[in-house]
């Protein structure tokens, strides 16, 4: 690599850093207060209430993708990709905002009407139908502070994006606090988080408009919306599938088993969920990074790029598992003893996750290079599998059903991603370095048994976690750090003083 395409490589991969260093810290705030919120849920309302409560939130971030039409992606690449042109960023972000204004409208009185009929299809249980109906008042407010955040991402402003994304989790965690200090019911509990949405989306429009400067102008072209409608329309297909091989199992369970079997196993999703956080920090500004790479034709760049993101996706996302491997149960006997009924789901989950982080951000790479058509037929295919299978694993082995259905239909359509990105664009994933993630893991693994017999419960867990932590970072260290990432370290810190340091690092 040139000098010219070692700093093109340098400049895109620190951007990319940047976005998943921010937000890896705003995730960890957002995730911790996460974690209070369905500790304090599950602690007072128990696994068949706190199963209504999931259910329903659900249904509702169900409904959410669709309550844009695929713009939130859509000013994710025409922003990022038109930095020195800002009208026509205001006329994408004016026909983003009214797309998703009346879409979310309509879906969100869908949902209300549509109520009642949900309720007797799935839980059947009283006062599910005025839970929902007091979620569906929050569709809106949630859809529009999703562009917001989503208008950041694409101008490569991590710091204001992820602002608004701490700020919107510590307010829900407060109005539920505050409901159930005063001893509201379910419903008010609900209720006090419809008033957080509101009050969240004031507050971010208002700062969005003061901090881009952009103000958004539904002026674009018959053209201009051709190719905007074109790219986000397909996006909204996408997203429906996605929903069948990502969520159809919480909506399987709640249809074909109780409200405390989705407690239960919401409860083991979301912890699993962690680990993709990795992934998730990385895919903040990789999209909008690769937009730019590709409409430049830097291929080479792009190629670096990738391999170096999906490393690290790998690495970060095998250290996160650990823990949740090695005390699944002791985790889910937190929110109480029903939960660690849960632990075999969340193992299940932990594997479907690392398939998932294996592949890197392929699927945001798939869609950054025009190929959104392949995106959805990749999604539609993954979702109806996965439908038919959580129909018969359910009804066959229950909750463990339906996690052996999702998790393997996760990890297979990681792997087609994988070899779409390599065979349409020439992007291959992965490098030789690979292989030390996996070693310093098992170095960790063995570590992390020593606690085990002086210890139990939520000590064990975080002595634990601490244990996992600095022995994988150092063998790693061990291992030796590649090339890149030494050079970006030297980059950020200065660690790097001579020439002779960087040839003594290992490459890729």
């Amino acid at each position: 690599m040139g000098d010219d395409d070692s700093d093109d490589w340098l400049s895109s991969a620190r951007s990319v850093a940047d976005g998943a260093g921010l937000h890896y810290a705003a995730t960890l705030l957002v995730t911790g207060m996460g974690f209070l919120l369905n500790l304090l849920l599950t602690r007072t309302l128990g696994a068949s209430a706190y199963g209504l409560y999931a259910y329903g939130l659900q249904i509702v971030q169900s409904a959410l993708s669709f309550a844009n039409l695929g713009t939130d992606v859509s000013i994710n690449r025409y922003l990022s990709a038109n930095l020195d042109d800002p009208a026509y960023q205001q006329r994408v972000l004016g026909m983003a905002y009214l797309t998703t204004g009346i879409a979310s409208v309509l879906a969100a009185a869908g949902l209300f009407v549509a109520a009642p009929t949900i309720t007797a299809y799935t839980l059947d249980e009283p006062g599910f139908t005025l839970i929902l109906q007091a979620f569906a008042v929050a569709l809106p407010f949630e859809a529009l502070t999703h562009l917001v955040v989503n208008t950041f991402r694409g101008l490569e402003l991590p710091v204001q994006k992820n602002l608004v994304t701490v700020s919107k989790a510590g307010l829900r965690l407060l109005a539920v606090a505050a409901a159930v200090l005063v001893g509201l019911s379910l419903l008010g509990v609900v209720a006090a988080i419809v008033v957080a949405a509101a009050m969240v989306f004031l507050a971010a429009m208002t700062y969005s408009l003061s901090r881009t400067g952009l103000r958004p102008s539904p002026r674009m072209s018959r053209g201009e919306a051709a190719e905007f409608y074109n790219f986000s329309i397909p996006l909204t297909f996408a997203r429906a599938a996605n929903l069948l091989y990502k969520r159809v199992d919480v909506f399987m369970v709640g249809i074909l088993l109780a409200s405390a079997h989705v407690g239960i196993y919401n409860i083991a999703v979301l912890l699993a969920g962690i680990i993709a956080m990795p992934l998730a920090g990385i895919n903040q500004l990789f999209p909008p990074v690769a937009s730019r790479l590709h409409a430049d034709g830097d291929l080479e760049t792009l190629q670096t790029v990738y391999v170096t993101v999906t490393r690290w996706s790998i690495t970060a996302s095998i250290l996160v598992s650990i823990p949740l491997l090695v005390y699944s149960t002791e985790l889910l006997a937190l929110f109480g003893p029903e939960f660690v009924a849960g632990a075999g789901v969340l193992i299940l989950f932990v594997i479907g996750q690392l398939a998932n982080a294996a592949a890197g951000p392929a699927n945001d790479l798939l869609t950054m290079t025009g190929h959104q058509y392949v995106v959805l037929a990749n999604h539609w295919i993954a979702g109806i599998v996965n439908v038919a299978l959580n129909y018969y694993l359910i009804l066959e082995f229950g909750l463990i059903g339906a996690a052996l259905a999702t998790a393997s239909v996760l990890a297979a359509v990681n792997v087609v991603r994988v070899v779409e990105v390599w065979y349409l664009e020439g992007l291959f994933a992965y490098s030789r370095a690979l292989w030390k993630p996996f070693v310093a893991a098992g170095v960790a693994v063995v570590a992390m048994v020593v606690p085990s017999p002086l210890l139990s419960g939520l000590p064990l867990v975080i002595v634990g976690g601490v244990v996992c932590v600095v022995v994988f970072g150092l063998a790693l260290y061990a291992l030796g750090i590649e090339e890149h990432d030494r050079r970006l370290a030297d980059e950020y810190f200065g660690l790097i003083d001579d020439a002779t340091d960087r040839s003594a690092v290992t490459g890729d």
